[in-house]
């Protein structure tokens, strides 16, 4: 496959809600957000294998976007697994003790 057919294939790919869900997934699972240290030499290596792998997947991903950072495939995936809600401007209640 070509690399330009990739970048083409990954900007389809993260324009999809269920790709970067998929990616939200394998953030939690390849422990990226977790920290390794304090585990005996073996779990420290398990544990920086994948979060190495998960890493190269959101490498292949960053491809898909503009500037084609991992960062700017954490913000996304991240911003979308906790949306910030937006709510009307704050109106003051009415005080039932005052009425």
């Amino acid at each position: 496959m070509k690399q330009n057919q990739l970048d083409l294939d990954m900007q389809q790919l993260m324009a999809t809600p269920a790709f970067r869900r998929f990616l939200l997934q394998m953030y939690r699972d390849a422990g990226i957000g977790i920290p390794a240290n304090g585990a005996d030499a073996t779990l420290l290596a398990y544990r920086e294998a994948r979060r190495s792998l998960g890493l190269d997947i959101f490498r292949q991903a960053a491809r898909g976007l503009p500037r084609g950072t991992i960062e700017q495939v954490l913000v996304l995936v991240l911003s979308e697994a906790n949306p910030i809600k937006e709510t009307d401007d704050a109106t003051p209640e009415e005080d039932p003790v005052r009425d």
